[in-house]
């Protein structure tokens, strides 16, 4: 049966797809974030070979069957990260057997069911990527949290630390963010938050966790906690405006909400929404139509030529409607060597 795989790797979790060439899904799966700048390259490719490797065995599928493989990561944004993986990826599938490509171009298919238009990716980390007609491509941030990640959980998280530190300090008002975050990392005073911040165990991930409390208590009225919302979504809006700007679309261009932050905290999300439509007011702001890694799936189809039609889209509807992805522990690094996935030049069946 001829089908195609995606993979949608994001700073703090992962999800892999199996899709037939008509767009059923027979394997959706779950595991750790894939930002290889983060666990390392090989770590990467071992976790992405066993989600492939889980696939074709619940499909009971062959690797000569795989039409085309789309491989959407955090953390590839620039050339050299794609000459740091691509020959362990050529080592995996074969050399132009799949494409890898970052997570927000995956997301931008998966928004708007095309190649063109904005997405705003707010997770751990945040980049705002767009694509014009004519194929030009334009991005902001995306550059890790030393320089950019503005609008993301982690850089609300990270405000949220801020602010009670400048309440111990006498800098600034007391909030229920002080309470609330202590309570959630089980501690009773600032100075034990404040030495955990200052040591390893403060991953992005365990701050981008806090943002779920600025957002319940901005949502409750809370000053502190409803500026650092508006502070970061003005961030994000601004960023929109200048992809917009440089692409030369017009008003009217789509622009998708995808990320973890948006999807656990709609608040949020409307705050964003609102500040893109003040400064692009015909902006067309939605959320994603799709998760991303069905965005990464479609991506796939389009390298093996299949046209993404109604049939295909509603197929791929009822497949995920009621899916719960299979959890994938960790990348155990096989005995043997994966096989390798080679893409047909057929277009599969109708």
């Amino acid at each position: 049966m001829p089908y195609v795989f995606g993979v949608d790797g994001g700073g703090t979790r992962s999800r892999a797809i199996l899709m037939t060439d008509r767009g059923r899904v027979v394997y959706y799966g779950k595991g750790p974030g894939l930002n290889y700048h983060d666990t390392g390259a090989s770590q990467v490719t071992a976790l992405i070979q066993r989600l492939f490797q889980e696939a074709l065995h619940a499909a009971r599928g062959r690797p000569e069957e795989c039409l085309g493989i789309c491989l959407g990561l955090a953390g590839v944004g620039q050339e050299q990260d794609h000459e740091i993986l691509r020959p362990l990826f050529d080592n995996l599938f074969g050399k132009e057997s799949y494409l890898l490509t970052s997570d927000a171009e995956i997301a931008l298919v998966s928004g708007t069911l095309s190649e063109f238009g904005i997405v705003v990716l707010a997770g751990t980390g945040s980049i705002i990527f767009g694509r014009n007609p004519k194929g030009k491509e334009s991005r902001v941030g995306g550059y890790g949290p030393l320089l950019s990640d503005e609008g993301s959980g982690y850089r609300i998280g990270l405000e949220a630390l801020r602010a009670i530190v400048r309440y111990h300090d006498g800098l600034g008002p007391d909030t229920p963010i002080r309470s609330a975050v202590l309570s959630h990392l089980q501690m009773t005073q600032i100075s034990e938050m404040v030495n955990w911040v200052n040591t390893r165990s403060a991953t992005r991930e365990k701050i981008a966790a806090l943002a779920p409390i600025v957002v319940r208590l901005a949502s409750e009225d809370d000053p502190v906690a409803d500026e650092i919302l508006n502070q970061q979504a003005d961030a994000l809006a601004l960023g929109v405006e200048s992809v917009c700007k440089r692409l030369e679309f017009s008003e009217r261009v789509d622009v998708v909400l995808g990320g973890g932050v948006f999807n656990e905290a709609s608040y949020y999300g409307q705050i964003v929404r609102r500040k893109i439509l003040y400064l692009l007011p015909g902006a067309n702001v939605t959320p994603p139509r799709f998760e991303p890694v069905v965005g990464a799936a479609l991506y796939a189809l389009s390298m093996a030529g299949i046209p993404v039609d109604e049939d295909i889209l509603d197929n791929v509807r009822r497949s995920t409607r009621d899916s719960t992805p299979v959890s994938t522990a960790g990348p155990a690094v096989p005995t043997e060597t994966a096989p390798k996935a080679t893409v047909s030049t057929s277009e599969g069946e109708e």
